[in-house]
């Protein structure tokens, strides 16, 4: 497949969303929240599922996978780890943010690689679906907590 060098961006893009995650998790065992901490394991499983169907998909087509970060994704990792989180309504905001941002990363991914095979298509559509699961997830986080 000629996109394979494109998935692999992609697949970085998804890399980097479970770095953010990684850290949003430590901020809420740091927190002591036991409820924000237990959503973003269950949000970390669904990256987690994502990295495991792209990579698929590149090693069906007899290519490696990559496993590490684009340049802009160690900086947005940078960013985060700098960032303060006094309370779980920070964690939530950024989390919901970052979530927006990664829906609209894959959705401009489909429409400048139109030419993907529908397999592949499909893979990208449904980690939009789950984007905004998760986007979904945050909000009634917030409307329960109150």
């Amino acid at each position: 497949m000629e996109k394979t060098n494109e998935l692999n961006k992609f697949l970085s893009y998804i890399h980097m969303g479970m770095s953010v995650y990684r850290i949003y998790h430590g901020v809420a065992k740091k927190l002591n929240d036991n409820k924000l901490s237990s959503l973003i394991v269950e949000i970390e499983e669904i990256f987690k599922t994502h990295e495991e169907k792209i990579t698929k998909l590149i090693v069906e087509n007899k290519e490696e996978a990559t496993d590490s970060l684009t340049a802009a994704g160690i900086v947005a990792v940078c960013r985060t780890k700098m960032k303060v989180f006094e309370n779980a309504y920070d964690v939530v905001i950024e989390a919901y943010k970052a979530t927006h941002m990664g829906l609209l990363s894959s959705l401009k991914f489909l429409k400048e690689n139109r030419e993907l095979p529908s397999d592949v298509k499909c893979r990208i559509e449904c980690v939009i679906r789950d984007y905004e699961k998760i986007q979904n997830k945050w909000i009634n986080y917030m409307l329960n907590e109150n």
